[in-house]
C-alpha cells in the first residue's frame, strides 16, 4: 500500500517537472500542478520560508496594466478550520485559517486579542487601514497546495499602508514584533483575500481629542484627530483665572489710556509738542490694544476668534474657509503693540534731543514729526503683513486672542521678541542718555539755576530713570517667559502624547493609571501678561502730573460756567516784583546774580517744559493778573530797583553811580561796569496756533561803562558821556523788542525773566 503511493508521487511530480519544462517554467520553483486550465506553481522566494503561488491560465488572456493580478505569497504551516467565521465584524471569504503568523497557540487566544484591538476604533485613520492587516496576520486563508498547508501572507504594502496612521501606537504593546513590517514577515506585492473584505472604517478620537478632517490640524501620530479649541494642556480653572487677569488688566489699561488721551485732548493747544506728543501716540496704541484684548468677551466672541468651524484651534491664518475675526484681533494687538513700541523710541529719541539743549532744540524736532510718523506706522505694518503672508496667525484659547507664533517658535521669535529686543537696545540707550545730559545740567548750573528749578529736574531725572528701569524689567521679563515657553514646550507636548499612548494601551490591558506629566505654568504666562498691561500703565502714569491736574480743573470749571481767567495766568503785580528783588538782596550781595519771573506759561501735560520754572520766591497762590504791565515797565525793573536804592546803595558808601552791583569788589573796583542781562528769551510759536508761548531770551546785552585814569580829561568826559547815554539806549532797545513781542502773542501766556549781573 505504502509502496503503491510512493509510486503515484513520483509519478506526479515527473509528470508536473515536465509539464513545468514544456511550459518554460522557473527551474527553481518548488512544484507544479497542471489541471484542464490552470497551472499552479510555487516558486520560493530567496533567503526567507516563503514562495510565490503562481497561478497560470493555460488560454493566453490580455489584461490592461492596472488589471494585472499579483500572485500571493504562501508560507508551510499547519491549517485548521475557523472556529468563528467573522474578523472583527467582517466574514472570512474561507473556512480554515492557521495560528502559525501570530504567537499565540488557539484561535481562542487570538480571537480574545482581536476583541482588544477594537480599542483602536479612538484613532480613526489607523483603524480604517489596521482592520485588513490584523485580520490577514491573526485570521489567516490556509490552504493545501501541492499536498502541502500553505497559509496565505499579508503584503508588506498591507503593513505599510498603517505605518504613518498608526504611528503614535507602532512601539506599543498594539504592534508585537509579528506585525512589524519588514519584507521577511510580509513579502512584497503579494494578493490577499482580506484586502477585497468591507470593514466598518468609522472611528472616533480618544478625548481631549476631536475628529477633524484637515490635515495640517491633525495631532502628530493621530491622522483624523486634533487637539480641540480650548488648550488641555491648562485646566478650566486655569482658564478662568487668565481670562479674568485679561479682564481687569486690558480693562484697567484701557481706562488709563483713555483718560490720558483725554488729557492731551482738553488742552491741545499746550500739549501739542515734542517730547510730550509722543506719549500721546502711545497711549492711543496701548488703548486699541487694549480693545483687541477685550473683544473676546462678547457674546460667543472667544469660541469665534480663536476656533475653527471644525472645533479646532485656529492655526496658519488667515485662510480661505474661516472668517477673518481671528486676523481683525490679532491686527488690533500685534499691531498696535509695535506701534506702540516704535512711538517709545522716538519718544526716548525726542527727550535725549529736548535735554541735551534745553530752550534750543524745540523747533528741531517739530521738523522731524513726519518722520517720526513714517517710522511709527510703517515698520509694524511691515511686521504685520509678513506675519499674515507667512500664514503665522494662531489662536489660543487660554488668552483669547490670536498672535504670531503660537505654533511656530522661531516665527514668533523673529516677530516679537526681536523687535523688543531692539526696543529695549535703542530706548535704553537713548534714556541713559537723556538722564545723564540732566545729570549734567544740574552739576553745571547749580549756582545758576533756582533751588525749584534744581528740584524740577530732580524730579524728571528720577521719572527718567524709574522709567528706564521698569520698561528694561518688563521686555526682560517677558523675554524670559518666551523663552521659558520655547525651552519646555517639546517636553508638555511628549508627556501629553505619552498620556494620550498610555491611555490608548490602558483600553487594551485595562485598570493602568496614566500621570499627566509635565505642563507649563499658569504663573509664568500670568506674569507674561501683567508685563504687558503694566506697560500701558506706565506710559498712561506720564500725565499724572501737576500740570495735568490744573489742565482738569480749567476744563471743569470752563464747562460748569465758572470764571476760569484767575487759574490761566500766574502773575504778579509791580509791586511784588520789586518786593521780591528786595527780598532776595542777600542773594544778590553773595551771588552777584538775580532772576525774577513776571508769571508762568501754561505747561503740557506731562511736565517736561523746565525753561519755565517760576525762580523760588514766586508766590504759590500768586494768581494776580496784571494786566496793565507793559514790556516798557519790565524793560524799566532794573532802575526802578536802582532808583529804591534797594539794592545797590548800602547805607555806608560815599559815592554814588548807575552800576547796579553792590558787591565790595565791584564797589571798589576802578572800572565800574553795568550789565543789564535780560535772559531766558526765546519767542516759540506754533504754525497752526493761535496762541505762543513768549520767554524772553535777550543773551548778553551789555554796556560797560569804564572809569579809567588817564592824564586826558577830555577822553575821559567823552567815555562819561558814552556811558550815560548806552543806558537808556539799551533799555529802549529792550523795551521796542518786548512791545513787538508781547503785541504779537497772547499776554495770558508770556514769561518774562530778568537775571542781573
Amino acid at each position: 500500500m505504502n509502496l503503491g503511493r510512493w509510486v503515484f508521487g513520483l509519478i506526479t511530480i515527473s509528470v508536473s517537472w515536465a509539464s513545468h519544462y514544456d511550459n518554460g517554467g522557473d527551474k527553481n520553483s518548488l512544484a507544479s500542478v497542471s489541471t484542464e486550465n490552470t497551472t499552479v506553481r510555487l516558486e520560493p522566494i530567496e533567503g526567507t520560508p516563503n514562495y510565490i503561488l503562481k497561478k497560470m491560465e493555460k488560454s493566453t488572456q490580455w489584461f490592461p496594466e492596472r488589471e494585472i493580478k499579483l500572485d500571493s505569497c504562501v508560507r508551510r504551516a499547519q491549517c485548521e478550520p475557523l472556529n468563528k467565521t467573522t474578523c472583527l465584524g467582517a466574514k472570512l471569504p474561507y473556512n480554515r485559517t492557521s495560528v502559525h503568523l501570530t504567537f499565540y497557540d488557539s484561535q481562542y487566544q487570538i480571537q480574545n486579542q482581536l476583541e482588544l484591538y477594537r480599542e483602536l476604533i479612538n484613532v480613526p485613520k489607523c483603524w480604517a487601514v489596521v482592520q485588513p492587516l490584523l485580520c490577514a496576520t491573526f485570521m489567516p486563508n490556509c490552504e493545501n497546495i501541492l499536498g502541502q498547508d500553505m497559509v496565505y501572507l499579508p503584503s508588506y504594502e498591507m503593513c505599510k499602508i498603517t505605518m504613518e496612521p498608526c504611528a503614535i501606537l507602532y512601539n506599543t504593546s498594539y504592534f508585537p514584533y509579528f506585525l512589524k513590517c519588514n519584507t521577511t514577515l510580509f513579502p512584497p506585492k503579494c494578493e490577499n483575500a482580506a484586502r477585497e473584505m468591507k470593514f466598518n472604517t468609522s472611528g472616533k478620537c480618544l478625548a481631549p481629542l476631536i475628529h477633524t478632517d484637515k490635515a495640517p490640524h491633525f495631532y502628530e501620530g493621530i491622522s483624523g484627530c486634533g487637539l480641540p479649541c480650548r488648550d488641555p494642556l491648562y485646566t478650566e480653572d486655569e482658564h478662568r483665572q487668565i481670562h479674568r487677569l485679561v479682564a481687569w488688566g486690558a480693562g484697567v489699561c484701557l481706562a488709563l489710556n483713555l483718560l490720558t488721551v483725554a488729557t492731551f485732548l482738553i488742552d491741545w493747544r499746550s500739549a501739542n509738542k515734542y517730547p510730550a506728543l509722543v506719549i500721546f501716540y502711545i497711549n492711543v496704541c496701548f488703548a486699541v490694544a487694549s480693545m483687541g484684548w477685550l473683544v473676546q468677551f462678547g457674546v460667543g466672541s472667544r469660541d469665534d476668534i480663536v476656533c475653527s468651524k471644525d472645533g479646532t484651534r485656529r492655526q496658519g491664518e488667515p485662510s480661505a474657509e474661516e472668517n477673518l475675526s481671528c486676523v481683525v484681533v490679532f491686527v488690533l494687538v500685534y499691531y498696535f503693540m509695535i506701534a506702540a513700541c516704535v512711538w517709545f523710541v522716538i519718544f526716548t529719541y525726542a527727550w535725549h534731543m529736548s535735554f541735551r539743549a534745553l530752550g534750543k532744540i524745540q523747533d528741531r524736532i517739530d521738523k522731524k514729526a513726519a518722520y517720526f510718523h513714517l517710522v511709527a506706522w510703517s515698520l509694524p505694518l511691515i511686521l504685520t503683513i509678513t506675519t499674515m503672508a507667512f500664514g503665522e496667525v494662531d489662536g489660543n484659547s487660554v488668552t483669547g486672542v490670536c498672535f504670531v507664533g503660537y505654533v511656530n517658535h522661531p516665527m514668533r521669535a523673529a516677530l516679537l521678541l526681536a523687535p523688543l529686543s531692539v526696543v529695549l537696545v535703542l530706548g535704553g540707550y537713548f534714556l541713559l542718555r537723556g538722564v545723564f545730559s540732566l545729570i549734567a545740567v544740574r552739576v553745571s548750573s547749580k549756582d545758576v539755576i533756582s533751588p525749584r528749578a534744581a528740584n524740577k529736574i530732580r524730579q524728571t531725572i528720577t521719572r527718567c530713570s524709574l522709567t528706564a528701569a521698569l520698561v528694561a524689567v518688563f521686555i526682560c521679563v517677558t523675554v524670559a517667559c518666551h523663552v521659558y515657553e520655547f525651552r519646555n514646550a517639546d517636553s508638555w507636548k511628549e508627556a501629553f502624547k505619552r498620556n494620550i499612548i498610555c491611555r490608548l494601551e490602558g483600553l487594551k490591558e485595562g485598570g493602568r493609571e496614566c500621570a499627566a506629566g509635565a505642563r507649563p505654568s499658569v504663573s509664568v504666562l500670568q506674569l507674561r501678561l501683567l508685563c504687558c498691561f503694566a506697560a500701558g500703565a506706565l506710559m498712561a502714569s506720564w500725565t499724572w502730573t501737576p500740570a495735568a491736574a490744573a489742565g482738569w480743573r480749567r476744563y471743569m470749571a470752563k464747562k460748569c460756567g465758572c470764571s476760569v481767567e484767575a487759574d490761566v495766568t500766574r502773575r504778579a503785580r509791580k509791586h511784588e516784583l520789586i518786593a521780591r528783588a528786595y527780598k532776595r538782596r542777600n542773594e544778590f550781595i553773595t551771588r552777584g546774580r538775580l532772576s525774577i519771573s513776571l508769571g508762568g506759561s501754561r505747561q503740557d501735560p506731562v511736565g517736561f517744559c523746565l525753561d519755565n520754572t517760576s525762580p523760588v520766591d514766586y508766590p504759590e497762590d500768586a494768581k494776580h493778573e496784571s494786566g496793565e504791565l507793559s514790556s516798557s515797565w519790565a524793560a524799566n525793573l532794573p532802575r526802578f530797583v536802582r532808583r529804591r536804592d534797594a539794592l545797590v546803595l548800602p547805607p555806608h558808601t560815599h559815592h554814588s553811580h548807575h552800576s547796579l552791583s553792590s558787591t565790595p569788589d565791584r564797589r571798589n573796583s576802578q572800572d565800574s561796569q553795568i550789565s543789564i542781562s535780560l535772559r531766558h528769551v526765546s519767542v516759540e510759536s506754533r504754525r497752526n496756533s493761535l496762541d505762543s508761548q513768549l520767554s524772553v531770551k535777550i543773551a548778553e546785552m551789555k554796556t560797560k561803562v569804564g572809569r579809567r585814569r588817564t592824564k586826558h580829561s577830555k577822553a575821559k568826559r567823552k567815555r562819561a558821556s558814552a556811558r550815560k547815554e548806552s543806558t537808556p539806549s539799551i533799555e529802549s532797545q529792550i523795551s521796542r523788542y518786548l512791545l513787538h513781542t508781547v503785541a504779537n502773542n497772547d499776554p495770558s501766556r508770556e514769561e518774562v525773566k530778568f537775571s542781573f549781573d
